[in-house]
């Protein structure tokens, strides 16, 4: 590439920026961070008051607060709806004297949007430090006007400007070194990769042109080309089953088709399932949740995903991805005698997407009969409360037998009762009488037992009878 004379600097100030391809190659690998995605350029309404900027994506150092201050002759570029340039990607350099990229903010929406812009002018002055009063600066500390808006690098072709605009929206490789914003290093590696376009030819650039040529050569490039020149494409059907649903644990089969080769492609599935790359698809790689899939030229790749549900229910996949396009770039410069930068616009892109659904069956709820043992309540023996018989309390009316009374009359025969009679004695010699013995009234001897006497022994055992009952009637009461 031929560049204008009266765009270059001297040769002593050229080698400093030499010395940050040769820490890039020296750097270690780190993932990719892609940019955010914010909404369309804004048009202005009022101007913003003073403020502190905040720090571009992957910022390893603390930037001093003169960079970060937009205040003064700054807030007047920004409030203009230009870029501001603040700080360098490390801290080797002066105030003045930054290392590219450069981080910027400009208006998005009415939002403070800091981003890193990309040089593509190996050996011009990037125009992007402050003095000590926060003033806008070149390499001389002579005061610069704003950074404004650009069409382009006027010095690159098509073809340079499709290449570069692919990497600032793509990670690539630089040896080891992955190419991104996330680091140091990452954008070292992404920084080299756009020289290698912008000035390979550059006679300064002669030492690292082996590098250039292993890492994005002529197949490459002619590679990247074809990639920004087709119509971008991202569709997603279901292939099987093609109508109906599935049961449970069952695999679903999705069919992605993209021409967007090589490019880092979101691929999301619904909670509760598993998705992976299936069938054959040996040039496509599913890591994490970002789908990469290798090819050349204008026809889409087909590549099969595979999505496994456990339980009921509708289940989607989502594909989603930025298009390249070379309108995705944002140029600006501060003048011919300086640096033009290209960023990665996080406004402009609008998003691509595509989805597709498919059903489980829920499983069948089938409850198993559920045999619930009976409990078995051991009896419990409730010991018996000893009843007391309840014995009415009958009035004691004592008893008097009913004793006949027979009236006795002197000198005739009681009539005999029937009397126990008690055993009789050993019989003894009769004693013998003592006086004369008594004249009956018919003149025979009269018996010594009387009808009287009889009487009172009946009348005795009457008594003995009541005696007896009253005895046995007061226990009774007692009880």
């Amino acid at each position: 590439m031929t560049v204008s004379g009266s765009r270059r600097r001297p040769l002593v100030l050229r080698l400093s920026l030499t010395a940050a391809i040769a820490a890039t190659v020296a750097g270690s690998s780190v993932a990719f961070a892609s940019p955010a995605v914010s909404a369309p350029m804004p048009v202005r309404t009022a101007a913003a008051p003073a403020f502190t900027a905040g720090l571009c994506e992957g910022t390893e150092y603390t930037p001093s607060e003169q960079m970060l201050d937009i205040s003064g002759i700054r807030l007047d570029h920004y409030n203009d709806g230009n870029i501001v340039p603040m700080y360098g990607t490390t801290d080797r350099g002066t105030s003045a004297a930054v290392d590219a990229p450069v981080c910027g903010v400009r208006d998005v929406d009415g939002i403070a949007k800091s981003e890193w812009m990309y040089c593509t002018d190996f050996d011009l002055d990037p125009c992007a430090g402050v003095d000590e009063n926060g003033l806008p600066v070149d390499k001389h500390n002579d005061e610069m006007g704003a950074t404004v808006p650009s069409s382009g690098n006027p010095d690159l072709s098509a073809d340079d400007l499709a290449v570069i605009s692919w990497l600032l929206q793509n990670p690539a490789k630089l040896d080891g070194a992955v190419s991104g914003n996330g680091s140091e290093d990452a954008r070292s590696a992404r920084q080299t990769l756009v020289w290698c376009v912008s000035d390979y030819d550059n006679p300064l650039m002669a030492d690292f042109k082996s590098l250039c040529d292993r890492n994005i050569g002529d197949d490459e490039r002619a590679r990247i080309v074809e990639i920004m020149n087709v119509t971008q494409t991202l569709d997603l059907v279901r292939k099987t089953p093609a109508t109906g649903t599935l049961k449970a644990g069952e695999t679903a089969v999705f069919t992605l088709n993209t021409n967007m080769h090589r490019k880092p492609i979101n691929v999301q599935s619904s909670a509760g399932t598993e998705l992976t790359v299936c069938g054959d698809n040996a040039k496509a790689t599913l890591s994490a949740n970002q789908l990469t899939v290798d090819g050349r030229g204008d026809a889409p790749t087909a590549v099969d995903l595979c999505l496994t549900a456990a339980d009921g229910g509708d289940y989607s996949v989502t594909a989603s991805v930025i298009p390249d396009s070379v309108e995705n770039l944002h140029w600006n410069t501060a003048g011919a005698q300086c640096q033009i930068f290209a960023s990665f616009d996080t406004v402009r892109p609008a998003l691509m997407n595509a989805s597709a659904s498919v059903g489980y069956a829920a499983a069948p709820t089938t409850t198993p009969a559920t045999t619930t043992p009976a409990t078995t309540t051991p009896a419990t023996t409730t010991p018996a409360t000893p009843v007391v018989p309840i014995v009415p309390i009958v009035p004691i009316v004592p008893i008097v037998p009913i004793v006949p009374v027979v009236p006795v009359v002197p000198g005739a025969p009681v009539p005999s009762q029937p009397v126990a009679t008690p055993a009789a004695p050993a019989p003894s010699a009769p004693k013998q009488a003592t006086g004369p013995r008594p004249v009956a009234i018919d003149g025979g001897a009269a018996e010594q037992n009387s009808g009287r006497n009889v009487a009172v022994a009946v009348t005795g055992l009457g008594l003995v009878g009541m005696a007896a009952a009253g005895a046995v009637a007061l226990r009774r009461k007692r009880s």
